[in-house]
Protein backbone atom coordinates (compact mmCIF):
# COMPACT_ATOMS: atom_id res chain seq x y z
CA UNK A 1 0.00 0.00 0.00
CA UNK A 2 2.45 2.31 0.83
CA UNK A 3 3.94 2.02 -2.64
CA UNK A 4 0.76 2.72 -4.16
CA UNK A 5 0.28 6.23 -2.55
CA UNK A 6 2.51 8.38 -4.46
CA UNK A 7 1.37 6.99 -7.48
CA UNK A 8 -1.78 7.67 -6.50
CA UNK A 9 -0.89 11.12 -5.77
CA UNK A 10 0.88 11.31 -8.89
CA UNK A 11 -2.66 10.67 -10.55
CA UNK A 12 -4.08 12.78 -8.52
CA UNK A 13 -1.94 15.57 -9.26
CA UNK A 14 -1.96 15.74 -12.92
CA UNK A 15 -6.20 15.21 -12.67
CA UNK A 16 -5.81 18.41 -10.79
CA UNK A 17 -3.81 20.03 -13.43
CA UNK A 18 -6.06 19.15 -16.06
CA UNK A 19 -9.39 20.31 -14.29
CA UNK A 20 -7.14 23.64 -13.99
CA UNK A 21 -5.82 24.14 -17.51
CA UNK A 22 -9.39 23.35 -19.03
CA UNK A 23 -11.25 26.04 -16.81
CA UNK A 24 -7.88 28.18 -17.76
CA UNK A 25 -9.07 27.44 -21.08
CA UNK A 26 -12.49 28.23 -20.87
CA UNK A 27 -12.07 31.22 -19.13
CA UNK A 28 -9.48 32.23 -22.34
CA UNK A 29 -12.75 31.18 -25.24
CA UNK A 30 -14.88 33.34 -23.30
CA UNK A 31 -13.50 36.07 -21.25
CA UNK A 32 -12.99 39.50 -22.39
CA UNK A 33 -9.58 38.97 -24.13
CA UNK A 34 -10.57 35.55 -25.40
CA UNK A 35 -10.68 34.02 -28.76
CA UNK A 36 -14.29 34.15 -28.73
CA UNK A 37 -14.14 38.27 -28.71
CA UNK A 38 -11.47 38.41 -30.42
CA UNK A 39 -13.21 37.13 -33.78
CA UNK A 40 -15.90 39.53 -33.01
CA UNK A 41 -15.55 42.94 -34.62
CA UNK A 42 -16.84 46.36 -33.41
CA UNK A 43 -18.29 49.42 -35.06
CA UNK A 44 -19.97 52.42 -34.28
CA UNK A 45 -22.29 53.85 -36.46
CA UNK A 46 -23.77 57.46 -35.55
CA UNK A 47 -26.67 58.67 -37.41
CA UNK A 48 -27.93 62.58 -38.66
CA UNK A 49 -30.72 63.59 -40.06
CA UNK A 50 -28.65 64.20 -43.51
CA UNK A 51 -26.50 60.90 -43.27
CA UNK A 52 -24.12 58.93 -40.91
CA UNK A 53 -20.44 58.76 -39.69
CA UNK A 54 -19.19 56.82 -40.90
CA UNK A 55 -20.84 57.24 -44.79
CA UNK A 56 -18.92 53.98 -45.30
CA UNK A 57 -18.47 51.25 -42.84
CA UNK A 58 -15.42 48.69 -43.55
CA UNK A 59 -16.24 45.27 -41.97
CA UNK A 60 -14.20 42.38 -42.48
CA UNK A 61 -15.10 39.38 -44.03
CA UNK A 62 -16.64 35.91 -42.35
CA UNK A 63 -16.64 37.83 -39.03
CA UNK A 64 -19.56 38.75 -36.39
CA UNK A 65 -19.97 42.04 -36.13
CA UNK A 66 -21.31 44.40 -32.69
CA UNK A 67 -22.50 47.69 -34.20
CA UNK A 68 -23.51 49.88 -31.64
CA UNK A 69 -25.94 52.88 -33.24
CA UNK A 70 -26.35 56.27 -31.67
CA UNK A 71 -27.76 59.54 -33.25
CA UNK A 72 -26.49 62.92 -33.15
CA UNK A 73 -29.76 64.17 -34.36
CA UNK A 74 -33.04 62.93 -35.14
CA UNK A 75 -34.73 59.97 -34.25
CA UNK A 76 -33.82 56.83 -36.33
CA UNK A 77 -35.91 53.48 -37.51
CA UNK A 78 -33.82 50.62 -37.15
CA UNK A 79 -36.13 48.89 -39.20
CA UNK A 80 -34.19 46.50 -41.60
CA UNK A 81 -31.06 46.84 -39.92
CA UNK A 82 -29.28 43.52 -40.03
CA UNK A 83 -28.75 41.61 -36.77
CA UNK A 84 -31.01 41.68 -33.67
CA UNK A 85 -30.75 44.97 -31.21
CA UNK A 86 -29.52 43.54 -27.76
CA UNK A 87 -32.38 44.69 -26.35
CA UNK A 88 -34.90 45.13 -28.66
CA UNK A 89 -35.12 48.53 -29.60
CA UNK A 90 -36.66 49.71 -32.95
CA UNK A 91 -35.41 52.67 -32.75
CA UNK A 92 -32.61 55.45 -31.47
CA UNK A 93 -32.37 58.97 -30.77
CA UNK A 94 -29.48 61.46 -29.64
CA UNK A 95 -28.38 60.28 -26.09
CA UNK A 96 -29.04 56.50 -26.70
CA UNK A 97 -26.86 53.62 -27.87
CA UNK A 98 -28.55 50.66 -29.72
CA UNK A 99 -26.27 47.07 -30.21
CA UNK A 100 -26.55 45.34 -32.70
CA UNK A 101 -25.02 41.48 -33.15
CA UNK A 102 -24.40 41.05 -36.40
CA UNK A 103 -23.74 37.26 -37.67
CA UNK A 104 -20.81 37.13 -40.53
CA UNK A 105 -22.73 36.67 -44.11
CA UNK A 106 -25.60 39.12 -42.99
CA UNK A 107 -23.59 41.92 -44.22
CA UNK A 108 -23.30 42.56 -48.08
CA UNK A 109 -20.47 44.15 -49.85
CA UNK A 110 -22.68 47.88 -51.12
CA UNK A 111 -24.88 47.06 -49.22
CA UNK A 112 -26.90 50.40 -47.36
CA UNK A 113 -27.55 49.63 -43.74
CA UNK A 114 -30.63 51.90 -43.61
CA UNK A 115 -31.98 54.99 -45.59
CA UNK A 116 -29.71 57.17 -43.69
CA UNK A 117 -27.28 54.65 -42.64
CA UNK A 118 -23.82 53.77 -43.77
CA UNK A 119 -22.78 51.37 -47.12
CA UNK A 120 -21.44 48.77 -46.38
CA UNK A 121 -18.02 47.59 -47.68
CA UNK A 122 -16.16 44.15 -47.13
CA UNK A 123 -12.15 44.03 -47.19
CA UNK A 124 -10.18 40.79 -46.55
CA UNK A 125 -8.44 42.68 -43.98
CA UNK A 126 -8.12 46.08 -42.36
CA UNK A 127 -4.27 46.01 -43.35
CA UNK A 128 -5.07 45.96 -46.97
CA UNK A 129 -6.68 49.58 -46.55
CA UNK A 130 -3.31 51.13 -45.22
CA UNK A 131 -1.34 49.63 -47.62
CA UNK A 132 -3.95 51.39 -50.59
CA UNK A 133 -4.01 54.45 -48.96
CA UNK A 134 -7.63 54.39 -47.76
CA UNK A 135 -8.66 56.59 -44.98
CA UNK A 136 -10.10 54.47 -42.59
CA UNK A 137 -13.36 56.20 -41.01
CA UNK A 138 -13.88 55.28 -37.08
CA UNK A 139 -17.25 56.35 -35.30
CA UNK A 140 -16.70 56.46 -31.60
CA UNK A 141 -19.60 57.14 -28.70
CA UNK A 142 -18.63 58.46 -25.52
CA UNK A 143 -20.85 56.98 -22.79
CA UNK A 144 -21.35 57.92 -18.89
CA UNK A 145 -19.30 54.07 -18.62
CA UNK A 146 -16.77 54.55 -21.28
CA UNK A 147 -16.12 54.68 -25.23
CA UNK A 148 -17.65 52.51 -27.77
CA UNK A 149 -16.63 50.47 -29.06
CA UNK A 150 -14.82 49.33 -26.00
CA UNK A 151 -11.67 48.67 -27.83
CA UNK A 152 -10.61 49.88 -31.75
CA UNK A 153 -8.71 48.40 -33.62
CA UNK A 154 -6.62 50.27 -35.76
CA UNK A 155 -3.27 48.97 -38.36
CA UNK A 156 0.28 50.49 -38.51
CA UNK A 157 0.35 53.60 -41.26
CA UNK A 158 -3.43 53.28 -41.04
CA UNK A 159 -4.99 56.56 -42.36
CA UNK A 160 -7.68 56.81 -39.45
CA UNK A 161 -10.36 59.80 -39.54
CA UNK A 162 -12.18 59.81 -36.06
CA UNK A 163 -15.79 60.88 -35.56
CA UNK A 164 -16.75 61.19 -31.81
CA UNK A 165 -20.02 61.77 -30.44
CA UNK A 166 -21.40 61.71 -26.90
CA UNK A 167 -24.66 60.72 -25.52
CA UNK A 168 -24.91 63.15 -22.18
CA UNK A 169 -22.83 65.80 -22.36
CA UNK A 170 -19.72 67.37 -23.54
CA UNK A 171 -16.51 65.42 -23.20
CA UNK A 172 -12.82 65.78 -23.76
CA UNK A 173 -10.72 62.43 -25.06
CA UNK A 174 -7.63 61.85 -24.91
CA UNK A 175 -5.57 59.05 -27.08
CA UNK A 176 -2.95 58.21 -24.46
CA UNK A 177 0.68 57.92 -25.71
CA UNK A 178 -0.40 59.25 -29.25
CA UNK A 179 -1.05 62.82 -27.57
CA UNK A 180 -3.99 63.66 -29.52
CA UNK A 181 -7.66 64.96 -28.15
CA UNK A 182 -10.90 64.42 -29.65
CA UNK A 183 -13.66 67.34 -27.72
CA UNK A 184 -16.93 65.14 -28.04
CA UNK A 185 -20.82 66.81 -27.62
CA UNK A 186 -24.23 65.68 -28.10
CA UNK A 187 -24.70 68.12 -30.49
CA UNK A 188 -22.89 66.74 -33.34
CA UNK A 189 -19.50 65.24 -34.57
CA UNK A 190 -16.35 66.12 -33.94
CA UNK A 191 -13.83 64.50 -36.76
CA UNK A 192 -10.04 64.42 -36.36
CA UNK A 193 -7.65 62.98 -38.79
CA UNK A 194 -4.84 60.69 -37.15
CA UNK A 195 -1.63 59.05 -38.87
CA UNK A 196 -1.84 55.50 -36.60
CA UNK A 197 1.26 55.48 -34.55
CA UNK A 198 3.10 52.16 -33.92
CA UNK A 199 1.81 48.97 -32.66
CA UNK A 200 0.91 48.36 -29.33
CA UNK A 201 -2.60 49.49 -26.55
CA UNK A 202 -3.39 53.19 -26.41
CA UNK A 203 -5.82 53.88 -23.35
CA UNK A 204 -8.39 56.32 -24.20
CA UNK A 205 -9.00 58.44 -21.52
CA UNK A 206 -11.73 60.94 -20.53
CA UNK A 207 -9.63 63.85 -19.70
CA UNK A 208 -12.87 66.18 -18.94
CA UNK A 209 -17.07 65.86 -18.41
CA UNK A 210 -16.79 62.32 -16.76
CA UNK A 211 -17.10 60.78 -13.42
CA UNK A 212 -15.98 57.64 -12.05
CA UNK A 213 -14.20 54.84 -14.40
CA UNK A 214 -14.06 55.28 -17.24
CA UNK A 215 -12.47 52.77 -19.86
CA UNK A 216 -12.00 52.99 -24.09
CA UNK A 217 -8.19 51.63 -26.12
CA UNK A 218 -7.16 52.00 -29.11
CA UNK A 219 -5.24 48.74 -30.22
CA UNK A 220 -2.60 49.26 -33.18
CA UNK A 221 -1.43 45.76 -34.50
CA UNK A 222 1.41 45.60 -36.96
CA UNK A 223 0.22 45.50 -40.92
CA UNK A 224 0.41 42.33 -42.64
CA UNK A 225 -0.50 43.45 -46.12
CA UNK A 226 2.76 42.54 -48.76
CA UNK A 227 2.47 46.36 -50.00
CA UNK A 228 4.59 48.24 -49.40
CA UNK A 229 7.37 45.84 -50.52
CA UNK A 230 11.12 46.64 -51.57
CA UNK A 231 13.97 44.44 -51.72
CA UNK A 232 16.27 44.01 -48.76
CA UNK A 233 18.92 46.58 -48.31
CA UNK A 234 21.72 44.31 -48.63
CA UNK A 235 20.21 43.57 -51.93
CA UNK A 236 22.80 44.09 -55.03
CA UNK A 237 19.75 46.66 -56.23
CA UNK A 238 20.45 50.83 -55.96
CA UNK A 239 18.80 53.89 -57.05
CA UNK A 240 22.12 55.00 -58.54
CA UNK A 241 23.13 55.63 -62.03
CA UNK A 242 23.75 52.59 -64.00
CA UNK A 243 23.03 50.07 -60.90
CA UNK A 244 19.67 48.08 -61.14
CA UNK A 245 16.48 49.92 -59.66
CA UNK A 246 15.29 48.74 -56.17
CA UNK A 247 11.69 46.35 -57.03
CA UNK A 248 8.61 47.32 -55.56
CA UNK A 249 5.41 47.38 -55.42
CA UNK A 250 2.52 49.78 -54.74
CA UNK A 251 -0.91 49.78 -54.85
CA UNK A 252 -2.18 52.31 -57.31
CA UNK A 253 -5.41 54.20 -57.17
CA UNK A 254 -7.83 51.98 -58.57
CA UNK A 255 -6.35 49.16 -55.61
CA UNK A 256 -4.44 47.30 -58.32
CA UNK A 257 -0.73 46.09 -57.84
CA UNK A 258 1.81 47.07 -59.58
CA UNK A 259 4.71 45.87 -59.89
CA UNK A 260 8.41 48.05 -60.71
CA UNK A 261 10.13 44.41 -62.24
CA UNK A 262 6.84 43.87 -64.22
CA UNK A 263 8.03 46.11 -66.72
CA UNK A 264 11.72 44.59 -67.24
CA UNK A 265 12.02 43.62 -70.80
CA UNK A 266 8.91 45.51 -71.93
CA UNK A 267 8.84 48.95 -71.05
CA UNK A 268 11.34 51.55 -69.95
CA UNK A 269 9.78 53.54 -66.38
CA UNK A 270 9.88 57.08 -65.25
CA UNK A 271 9.14 57.03 -61.77
CA UNK A 272 8.56 60.06 -60.50
CA UNK A 273 8.62 60.64 -56.72
CA UNK A 274 6.12 63.65 -55.71
CA UNK A 275 3.29 64.59 -52.98
CA UNK A 276 -0.23 66.63 -53.17
CA UNK A 277 1.80 69.80 -51.29
CA UNK A 278 4.47 70.48 -53.41
CA UNK A 279 4.24 73.38 -56.02
CA UNK A 280 7.07 71.99 -58.43
CA UNK A 281 5.11 68.46 -58.58
CA UNK A 282 1.96 70.35 -59.56
CA UNK A 283 3.62 72.51 -62.40
CA UNK A 284 5.78 69.72 -64.27
CA UNK A 285 2.41 67.23 -64.55
CA UNK A 286 0.83 68.71 -67.13
CA UNK A 287 4.21 67.95 -69.32
CA UNK A 288 4.79 64.91 -67.96
CA UNK A 289 1.30 64.14 -69.37
CA UNK A 290 2.06 65.51 -72.72
CA UNK A 291 5.04 63.35 -72.98
CA UNK A 292 2.95 60.39 -72.10
CA UNK A 293 0.34 60.92 -74.69
CA UNK A 294 2.72 61.95 -77.57
CA UNK A 295 4.74 58.49 -77.02
CA UNK A 296 1.32 56.28 -76.62
CA UNK A 297 3.29 53.67 -74.82
CA UNK A 298 7.03 53.90 -75.34
CA UNK A 299 7.22 54.43 -72.03
CA UNK A 300 5.45 54.12 -68.75
CA UNK A 301 5.38 56.74 -65.68
CA UNK A 302 4.69 55.50 -62.01
CA UNK A 303 3.96 58.28 -59.91
CA UNK A 304 4.69 57.55 -55.97
CA UNK A 305 3.56 59.83 -53.90
CA UNK A 306 5.01 60.43 -50.34
CA UNK A 307 2.87 59.35 -47.36
CA UNK A 308 -0.86 60.83 -48.52
CA UNK A 309 -4.43 59.41 -48.49
CA UNK A 310 -5.67 57.65 -52.16
CA UNK A 311 -8.49 60.49 -51.34
CA UNK A 312 -6.07 63.54 -51.59
CA UNK A 313 -3.99 61.28 -54.64
CA UNK A 314 -7.58 60.90 -56.68
CA UNK A 315 -8.65 64.39 -56.25
CA UNK A 316 -5.00 65.96 -57.28
CA UNK A 317 -5.20 63.69 -60.30
CA UNK A 318 -8.41 64.40 -61.11
CA UNK A 319 -8.09 68.09 -60.84
CA UNK A 320 -4.53 68.22 -63.10
CA UNK A 321 -6.40 65.67 -65.27
CA UNK A 322 -3.73 63.30 -65.70
CA UNK A 323 -4.15 59.74 -66.11
CA UNK A 324 -0.37 57.57 -65.69
CA UNK A 325 -0.51 55.27 -63.25
CA UNK A 326 -0.31 56.78 -59.70
CA UNK A 327 0.93 55.09 -56.68
CA UNK A 328 0.45 54.48 -52.90
CA UNK A 329 3.75 54.88 -50.61
CA UNK A 330 1.56 55.49 -47.87
CA UNK A 331 4.85 54.42 -45.23
CA UNK A 332 7.44 56.06 -46.80
CA UNK A 333 9.66 52.81 -47.56
CA UNK A 334 10.14 53.33 -51.47
CA UNK A 335 11.06 56.45 -50.86
CA UNK A 336 13.03 56.01 -48.42
CA UNK A 337 14.75 53.16 -50.47
CA UNK A 338 15.39 55.34 -53.00
CA UNK A 339 17.37 58.29 -51.12
CA UNK A 340 14.37 60.80 -51.90
CA UNK A 341 14.70 64.18 -49.82
CA UNK A 342 13.27 66.37 -51.86
CA UNK A 343 10.18 67.20 -54.31
CA UNK A 344 9.84 66.60 -57.00
CA UNK A 345 12.51 63.52 -57.57
CA UNK A 346 12.70 61.54 -60.84
CA UNK A 347 14.61 58.35 -61.34
CA UNK A 348 14.83 57.12 -65.05
CA UNK A 349 15.51 52.95 -65.39
CA UNK A 350 15.57 51.44 -68.55
CA UNK A 351 14.54 47.84 -70.02
CA UNK A 352 16.59 45.89 -68.50
CA UNK A 353 15.77 47.62 -64.75
CA UNK A 354 19.08 49.35 -64.79
CA UNK A 355 18.97 53.13 -64.12
CA UNK A 356 20.17 56.24 -66.85
CA UNK A 357 19.06 58.89 -64.88
CA UNK A 358 18.28 60.95 -61.93
CA UNK A 359 16.95 64.42 -61.48
CA UNK A 360 16.09 66.12 -58.29
CA UNK A 361 13.50 69.12 -59.17
CA UNK A 362 10.91 70.48 -61.72
CA UNK A 363 12.10 69.03 -64.87
CA UNK A 364 11.49 71.67 -67.71
CA UNK A 365 9.63 69.77 -71.04
CA UNK A 366 12.69 69.22 -72.42
CA UNK A 367 15.07 68.04 -70.29
CA UNK A 368 12.17 65.14 -69.31
CA UNK A 369 12.23 64.57 -73.37
CA UNK A 370 16.24 64.20 -73.40
CA UNK A 371 15.53 61.39 -70.53
CA UNK A 372 12.90 59.85 -71.54
CA UNK A 373 14.52 59.45 -74.46
CA UNK A 374 17.56 58.14 -73.17
CA UNK A 375 15.63 55.11 -71.84
CA UNK A 376 13.92 54.51 -74.84
CA UNK A 377 16.99 54.08 -76.71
Amino acid sequence: MSVQRPHRRRILAVAVIVVIAAGLLAWELSGPGGRTEAAVGEAAVILAETGSFPATLYVERDVDYRIYVTASSGSHSLDGWPGNAKDGSTRVAPGETVELNVSAGELRDGQRIGPGGPSVRIVDDLGGLAARGEVYYVGLIATEDGLLPRQVRLTEGMKAALGGVSTDGDRLLLIEGARLYLPVSPNGVSELQVDVPTPGVYNVACEQGCGGEWTGAFRVVGSNSEVPWVEDRDADAAAELDRRAPDFALYDRDGRIVQLSDFQNDKPVFINFWATWCRPCRDEMPAMQALYDRMDGEFEILAVNYLESRDQVVEFMEELQVDFPALMDITGIVNQRYGVWAYPTSVFVDRDGIVRGRFMGELSPELMDEFVGRIIE
